[in-house]
């Protein structure tokens, strides 16, 4: 009897023990002279925090941006040569032309055709990289969701119908692919920039500082590790995850009328004024200007997937000065003239003097 005594009069003290620390625990308290001085801000500097802004430009590419953007052509090379000369980049022997002078040539993406990849089409390219290089000029291709596709059937070992090294060649040749190329307020990329995309951009620039282009090596590349984290930015149609950055954005104008204020902010954030994509065929073979300027008014959006593979000519020239002003020209089958063609040689001239008043 008195041991059970004993026992819950312990019970009892070590239960008013626990309430008293909890007590004491949950009980506010002014803090101290020397923590005052840790969390009161100091009146001495009157120095701003200056915060790291994300560089949105690349100037690899030189002082005035010229260019010329293909996208989409799924395996042809005819119609990219057609395109090359009717733009004076190509000349009689089928080589890039001699006075390139700082041009670049990009490609959005969807080079080779996912179910039949040809490794004639990656010869081609290149041939065309190495030219452009010997010649002072620059070629930058944007991965696309085929690319992505092949890549992972031939990590995952499926078949694909190709010899072993031209597997290996191709894999590698898409593993130098970037996801995108930010140039001068212009984002290339494959398809639509969804919202987890830009805020991820925003992101990395903010903690970073580093020219947002860095994402490529920093992040992307580093997905070719396995199937599953390429994933991430391979456009997927169906059963897209919540950390799925970039995905087929099946209805775009549904997309971005509920999501445009959110990407038109941070488009302005990112300084990002233009967006030049492919992915989404155009059916008439001209270029599809100002896409969803209601729901995003401060950027101009451009598709530029003309179906160049059955059109036969197609691409956006862009010319931006030191100055800041940027000229868009486009190449289809429905503009296509000699007084054209002589526009496009003039928007690329590497003397701005060059240019006519025509496209002023």
């Amino acid at each position: 009897m008195n041991k059970r005594i004993k026992e819950a009069g312990l019970f009892n003290l070590f239960q008013r023990s626990f309430r008293l620390v909890r007590h004491l625990l949950k009980r506010p308290y002014p803090p101290s002279k020397k923590r005052q001085k840790d969390t009161e801000p100091s009146t001495q500097s009157t120095v701003p925090i200056q915060e790291k802004e994300p560089r949105s430009y690349d100037e690899s590419v030189g002082k005035n941006l010229r260019c010329i953007v293909l996208s989409d052509t799924d395996n042809e090379i005819v119609s990219v040569k057609n395109t090359l000369g009717y733009a004076a980049l190509l000349n009689d022997r089928e080589e890039l032309a001699d006075d390139l002078n700082g041009i670049t040539l990009f490609h959005t993406g969807d080079l080779v055709d996912k179910k039949r990849p040809d490794p004639s089409v990656v010869d081609f390219w290149r041939q065309i990289r190495r030219q452009a290089k010997l010649k002072g000029g620059h070629v930058k291709i944007i991965v696309g969701n085929h690319e992505q596709e092949i890549w992972q059937k031939i990590e995952a070992g499926k078949k694909i119908s190709l010899g072993t090294g031209h597997l290996e060649d191709l894999k590698l040749f898409i593993e130098s692919m970037d996801l995108f190329h930010l140039e001068r307020g212009i984002l290339f990329i494959h398809g639509y920039p969804t919202l987890e995309f830009l805020r991820t951009l925003q992101h990395y620039g903010e903690v970073t500082g580093n020219n947002l282009n860095q994402f490529n090596s920093d992040h992307y590349k580093k997905a070719f590790k396995s199937p599953e984290a390429m994933q991430l930015y391979a456009y997927a149609r169906d059963n897209k995850q919540k950390n799925y950055l970039l995905y087929d954005v099946k209805d775009a104008a549904q997309y971005y009328k509920k999501h445009g204020k959110s990407i038109n902010m941070l488009f302005k954030t990112l300084k990002i004024e233009c967006v030049i994509h492919g992915h989404r065929p155009q059916r008439s073979g001209v270029q599809i200007d100002y896409e969803f300027s209601k729901w995003l008014p401060d950027v101009r959006m451009i598709g530029n997937d003309t179906m160049v593979r059955r059109k036969g000519l197609g691409a956006t020239v862009i010319r931006s000065g030191a100055d800041g002003n940027t000229d868009i020209l486009f190449i289809n089958t429905k503009n296509k003239s000699k007084k054209q063609r002589k526009i496009v040689s003039e928007y690329l001239a590497a003397d701005q003097s060059e240019y006519s008043t025509e496209i002023r």
